[in-house]
């Protein structure tokens, strides 16, 4: 019986949690919350062209010849993908996108790692304070990706309504201050173990 009992809740527990992302309004909040995140990145990257061109060198892993192409077709790519998350019939596709870029960042900032390189600026941090590629950094980006493969899940057809849009605002309210409050540790955690070597 206790076998049993077990096997259900299991099956219950993953038929609830599919449910759940499976609703519209996560895949929603989710999808404009992404949406906004790709779209602050391409703004980063277009603001400071030379700059970012100068993180992607940092890094070692592209040959010179193809960084201004690769400078290009990254915020290219993000614009892509955020416009396609905006909107209910390209979201799927558009998540495949996204899954694909954040795990390329993650690789990307965990073989850097690997190599002993200290790279004092990832590219991903919004505004003049710099953020040092770490370890929180590679495991940030790789959430990202889990919860943009959500995304591929076919929604629940329901209308949405006013109260739908009112959790859509908070949720996408607190996923912005979290996000950032997030980040914020991660770097403060970053200078601190620098400081400390």
């Amino acid at each position: 019986h206790g076998k049993w009992s077990a096997l259900w809740l299991s099956e219950y527990g993953a038929a609830v949690v599919i449910g759940l992302l499976s609703d519209p309004v996560w895949n929603t909040s989710l999808g404009l919350g992404l949406a906004l995140l790709f779209a602050a990145a391409v703004v980063h990257k277009l603001r400071d062209r030379a700059g970012f061109t100068a993180v992607l060198q940092s890094y070692g892993l592209l040959p010179a010849g193809l960084i201004p192409s690769v400078g290009v077709l990254m915020p290219v790519l993000e614009l892509v993908c955020a416009s396609g998350l905006l909107l209910p019939s390209s979201r799927a596709s558009a998540a495949l996108l996204a899954v694909a870029l954040l795990a390329v960042y993650a690789a990307v900032m965990a073989l850097s790692l690997r190599q002993g390189r200290r790279i004092a600026d990832c590219g991903c941090q919004f505004g003049e304070q710099q953020q040092a590629v770490s370890a929180p950094l590679v495991w940030r980006n790789l959430l990202l990706a889990v919860l943009a493969s959500s995304l591929l899940l076919e929604p629940l057809r329901r209308e949405l309504g006013l109260f739908d849009g009112l959790v859509i605002g908070f949720v996408l309210l607190g996923s912005c201050v979290f996000y950032l409050l997030a980040n914020t540790l991660i770097a403060n955690f970053q200078s601190a173990r620098e400081l400390s070597l």
